[in-house]
């Protein structure tokens, strides 16, 4: 690793600040729910000032904003790390969503409250879906290259499928509290009609 690459102390602290910042805003979230959580509350819980968490999150809606992008980042990494297996589109797809069903099954207060903070902020319109679609469509694409899903099938709309499947599922299970059936379960169900139907 070349000594230009290691992020300096500065950094790493700003990185530091930042990722205490959110973790606060989160738990206030999960606590107190979004609309009765401010920003001094937030500057508050993480010990910095007012204007520290608005260099790094100019608006509150921000903060959900940059929860839902670390989980797009873990699903992007897992795309890409299942692409390389030689494993069939529809498994590795349903392999991928099934990771961050897991992370929304293994603290579901936090992630129930993180979907209706997300729906009180703008939701869906606070950021183009197009760049999570867009990664199922490359995904379903590599698919129709290998042979593995119908060619007639158009990438780009039936990205937009699975991101609406998902989001509609993700919605459903936040709203219901006693929900004995997790997250992944429901997901992964809706995910084989779907994938069923990509088949060649």
């Amino acid at each position: 690793m070349r000594l230009s690459s290691i992020p300096g102390r500065r950094e790493r602290k700003k990185v530091e600040t930042r990722q205490r910042i959110l973790a606060s805003a989160v738990d206030l979230f999960a606590g107190q729910g979004y609309d009765a959580t401010t920003m001094d509350d937030i500057a508050e819980s993480a010990d910095v000032s007012r204007a520290t968490v608005f260099n790094f999150f100019p608006r509150k809606s921000d903060l959900v904003l940059a929860w839902f992008m670390d989980r797009r980042a873990v699903l992007a990494g897992r795309l890409a790390e299942s692409e390389q297996d030689g494993s069939q589109t529809a498994t590795h797809l349903a392999f991928a969503l099934g990771v961050i069903a897991q992370m929304f099954d293994d603290d579901p207060r936090t992630g129930r409250a993180m979907v209706r903070a997300w729906l009180q902020a703008g939701g869906p319109l606070l950021t183009p879906a197009s760049e999570t679609s867009s990664m199922f469509a490359d995904a379903i694409r590599a698919g129709q290259q290998r042979g593995d899903v119908d060619t007639r099938i158009d990438a780009d709309r039936a990205g937009l499928v699975l991101f609406d499947a998902y989001l509609g599922v993700l919605y459903r299970w936040a709203s219901r509290e006693d929900e004995q059936r997790g997250f992944e379960a429901d997901l992964l169900a809706t995910l084989s009609v779907l994938l069923a139907g990509i088949s060649p």
